[in-house]
């Protein structure tokens, strides 16, 4: 059983994701997607935080992007479409969702019952792909990751 983790701080959020491999981030995807979640949860709350910690949900929902679980639309659709937060609503890019694929995440979506966020997100396809959906994935692993695959943010103050 793996260790567990602290993810009480944005600074202890921020090494864990450093940990987890961007080129197979498939065994940290309970991690991740508990990270997600305080990220969202953190942003949306009365803790304004420092400007360089924006950028963690973005790097998470990337990883989980990756691994391409279609039950992970419901949450990032939620981060992007359901929040209270200004600059999440505005800046989280719609992209994410889509690491099942355009096809699978739609039929997953319609299959377990989810018709208002299937038609937002068909809707969403047929108007709003620029850049495509690949090009958005290689433009984020450009802006968050070395090539070597490290992670590019700076370490923040405990």
């Amino acid at each position: 059983m793996p260790a567990p983790v602290d993810l009480s701080t944005p600074s202890s959020r921020r090494e864990a994701l450093r940990r987890i491999d961007v080129n197979d981030p498939r065994p940290g995807h309970a991690l991740l997607r508990e990270i997600f979640d305080l990220e969202r949860s953190w942003r949306e709350g009365p803790d304004p935080g420092e400007d360089d910690e924006f950028e963690q949900i973005y790097v998470a929902a990337f990883l989980l992007f990756l691994i391409g679980d279609p039950a992970d639309s419901l949450r990032l659709y939620a981060a992007k479409f359901r929040t209270g937060d200004m600059d999440l609503g505005i800046g989280f890019d719609a992209h994410a969702i889509f690491g099942a694929g355009r096809r699978k995440t739609l039929d997953w979506l319609s299959e377990h019952g989810h018709a208002e966020e299937h038609d937002r997100l068909a809707e969403w396809l047929a108007t709003s792909e620029d850049p495509s959906i690949e090009d958005w994935a290689a433009g984020t692993r450009e802006r968050f990751y070395s090539p070597q695959g490290r992670l590019l943010l700076d370490e923040l103050a405990p």
